[in-house]
């Protein structure tokens, strides 16, 4: 099994000028990034090995830029926002000054010019499951999913994907899936996706 997931964050800054002490409010919702990045590698450790993550950072000075994190093991992950917010800062100051892609202290995570048209073109599975998690989806649950086959995740952020995005995404085969009615913050809707896929590994 290996998945993928997709966060779009248009208004998230390309630099590193954001103040730690208020991210939400100077960094274009950096904050929203953290809390998806630590449900999908903190949710299920185990799957760790199995998960790679995107997010398209589209707010200013220099947009597009592709953020990447992988090869990750659970001792080897912040355990924060904070610290996410941090790693972040630091590795969008040092690609705005020299151009340097990777983290010196978290190689794990590293930068690319890239938008979101571009990385879907190059990670959609060919022959996989390219899964858009929305509200009005159909329920996880009723969904067929196979362990054998590459799966790529893709979601918005707290104010949902913009309308030329979804175009773009559904040029491809993609199937729309929720995991429940009520309203969640992505973070949490990662969570439950996981934990879902999980019990259905362990059943199988």
């Amino acid at each position: 099994m290996h998945l993928t997931v997709l966060l779009d964050a248009p208004r998230c800054r390309t630099d590193g000028t954001f103040l730690i002490r208020d991210v939400p409010g100077t960094s274009g919702r950096l904050d929203v990034v953290c809390r998806v990045l630590l449900s999908t590698f903190r949710t299920v450790p185990e799957l760790c090995s199995n998960l790679q993550f995107f997010a398209v950072f589209g707010g200013p000075p220099t947009p597009p830029l592709q953020l990447q994190v992988k090869d990750v093991t659970p001792k080897s992950f912040p355990e924060s926002e904070l610290d996410c917010s941090l790693i972040l800062k630091a590795l969008l100051q040092q690609f705005s000054k020299s151009q340097q892609t990777r983290h010196n202290n978290w190689p794990e995570f590293s930068l690319a010019k890239k938008g979101f048209a571009e990385i879907l073109k190059e990670e959609r599975p060919v022959d996989g499951h390219l899964f858009y998690l929305i509200e009005r989806g159909k329920p996880l649950e009723e969904t067929p999913f196979s362990f054998e086959r590459p799966t790529v995740i893709v979601l918005g952020d707290d104010q949902g994907l913009p309308g030329d995005h979804e175009e773009i995404l559904y040029q491809y085969k993609v199937q729309e899936v929720s995991v429940g009615t009520r309203s969640l913050l992505g973070s949490q809707a990662i969570s439950l996706l996981l934990l879902n896929l999980a019990s259905r590994l362990n059943a199988s």
